[in-house]
């Protein structure tokens, strides 16, 4: 009998700790759900903030924070994809070089610069600069899209540059609720 009385009490505290952790899952997908509302694409900012497991884990003060640097990680993400996807490009299709070569730039800007400087804003409590960074992504994305237009050619990954303009718009949105 003595054996029991732990038992039951480990039993009754994963329980208790198991509908806690239910309970903070959806004050999070609540937090989630209200804060893509103010964005300009909820679908994707729902399943960007969704799929990180960050989202569930912020805490009162830094809960947007924590949804503003799940964003802007996925634009480097998709940032990074973008430059693989040159790199690919540049060897199999040579007649896009220069275009594929300033796209690279571009997007090499996104990742060392906007995105390392949006990061670091957001950490500091500095949004303004996170904002500003995540508006620059659009601008690198049309100056990739215009190399191509200039060359009179037609964008391989036009696409891609619409992907991350989205999120990048989403980020800022996300951003903006902390200014």
């Amino acid at each position: 009998m003595r054996n029991l009385f732990p038992i039951l009490m480990l039993i009754s505290n994963l329980a208790l700790n198991n509908d806690s952790s239910r309970s903070n899952n959806n004050n999070n997908n609540n937090l989630i759900r209200a804060t893509c509302r103010a964005t300009p694409n909820y679908s994707l900012c729902v399943s960007t903030l969704q799929s990180d497991p960050r989202s569930y884990e912020a805490h009162d003060d830094d809960d947007v924070t924590t949804l503003g640097l799940v964003m802007v990680d996925a634009v480097k993400l998709k940032t990074i994809e973008i430059m693989k996807k040159v790199k690919e490009l540049e060897i199999s299709n040579p007649e896009w070089r220069a275009p594929l070569s300033q796209c690279y730039v571009a997007y090499n800007a996104v990742l060392r610069a906007d995105v390392t400087v949006a990061v670091d804003a957001l950490k500091r409590g500095v949004p303004k600069f996170a904002e500003h960074g995540m508006a620059d992504v659009v601008v690198e994305a049309q100056t990739c899209e215009f190399s191509f237009n200039y060359n009179n050619l037609v964008s391989p990954i036009s696409n891609m540059s619409r992907d991350i303009i989205e999120l990048s718009k989403v980020a800022k949105s996300i951003i903006r609720m902390l200014l």
